[in-house]
């Protein structure tokens, strides 16, 4: 899994503005502005996921004052999604600042969608979708109409933490994994490279 004693390997990919911060200022906190100015138009869609991890995160890992969301990091280099102009950054994270999950779970979370706790519960979902003829998930999160259903959906979100104990003390091997991060520190910088392309 890339661990090393208490540490883990993980790889994020950062905007110039926030190597610049990491760099002088040793240590880099996530804002609520940022999220908005990058996904702009789709924010509100993020902010509903982003805000709803946050009340949960902070239970497993305690929030720095400072920070307002997280930073993603990934446990796979491939993962990380290097884009040109940005930074790719290697990391060595103590693992008590890690909050882990499954990448896949978190992209329903980010598509409003249910987060089954097994197969069963996935085809009892499924079957409501069907009765209630709902052919857009993320309708029951952003419309006004299935006020029940998208409290059950939010419920289901849980199930993003429940393989976090077992991550953290390396009894699971997982292809991509996710680390949510509530601040960058310069110390915990192993690479820093740049992509040109």
């Amino acid at each position: 899994m890339g661990t090393k004693s208490d540490k883990i390997i993980l790889y994020t990919s950062q905007s110039p503005i926030v190597i610049k911060n990491l760099l002088e200022q040793k240590v880099c906190h996530v804002k609520r502005e940022y999220i908005v100015k990058k996904y702009q138009e789709v924010s509100s869609i993020f902010l509903e996921a982003y805000n709803w991890y946050i009340d949960k995160a902070q239970n497993i890992v305690r929030k720095p004052e400072q920070a307002e969301y997280p930073f993603w990091t990934h446990n796979k280099i491939d993962y990380a999604g290097w884009y040109p102009g940005n930074y790719l950054l290697s990391l060595e994270v103590p693992v008590e600042e890690c909050v882990f999950f499954r990448a896949e779970d978190w992209n329903k979370i980010l598509n409003l969608k249910y987060l089954a706790a097994d197969e069963k519960d996935e085809k009892r979902h499924k079957d409501m979708l069907i009765k209630f003829n709902i052919s857009i998930e993320s309708d029951i999160v952003t419309k006004p109409f299935y006020l029940n259903l998208k409290a059950e959906v939010k419920r289901s979100w849980d199930n993003l933490f429940k393989y976090h104990e077992s991550i953290k003390f390396g009894d699971m091997q997982e292809k991509n994994l996710q680390a949510g991060l509530w601040e960058l520190r310069k110390e915990w910088i192993i690479d820093i490279k740049e992509n040109n392309l």
